[in-house]
């Protein structure tokens, strides 16, 4: 009796805190007006154009994954435009990760910047003066320092 009393007891004490916690989430509309906010929304929309802009010139059935510094850069951005929606989700529902994020942005930045070698690589290679190749890797670099930006604000060098 008394262990299944005390079984009771934890299981309630699991339950409320369970409520309590789901109960915290609410809109973070705060969230849309951060710098933090801005950040991310200016990642996922170039995000979608550095999707457009490696797999518009892909014909004839072949993937714009293929080619291997391409491939590279292309499954970078999509994954990483996969994780910066539920992100924004995340901190729109007022859910915090503070040390996640700061791990994830740290990471972006420097796959980020592995990326653009790997496009101005690709460019000097093939010599090749494809406009959308030069704006791709501005785009990658707008990226790279908006993570970075992530990461000072995450570790508080910068207001939000």
């Amino acid at each position: 009796a008394k262990i299944l009393g005390s079984t009771c007891r934890l299981l309630r004490l699991i339950y409320i805190n369970t409520v309590r916690k789901m109960g915290d989430i609410s809109l973070n509309t705060r969230y849309l007006s951060s710098n933090r906010g801005i950040i991310k929304i200016v990642q996922i929309v170039l995000g979608f154009v550095i999707c457009s802009l490696l797999c518009t010139s892909w014909y004839g059935g072949r993937s714009c994954f293929g080619e291997g510094r391409i491939g590279f850069c292309s499954g970078l951005n999509f994954v990483v435009l996969i994780i910066n929606i539920v992100l924004f989700i995340i901190n729109f529902l007022n859910i915090t990760a503070w040390k996640m994020e700061r791990v994830y942005s740290a990471i972006c930045m420097v796959l980020f910047l592995v990326a653009i070698i790997l496009i101005i690589w690709f460019i000097v290679e093939v010599s090749n003066n494809q406009t959308y190749l030069i704006i791709t890797t501005v785009c990658f670099i707008v990226e790279c320092l908006l993570f970075l930006r992530d990461v000072k604000i995450l570790q508080g060098e910068a207001s939000n």
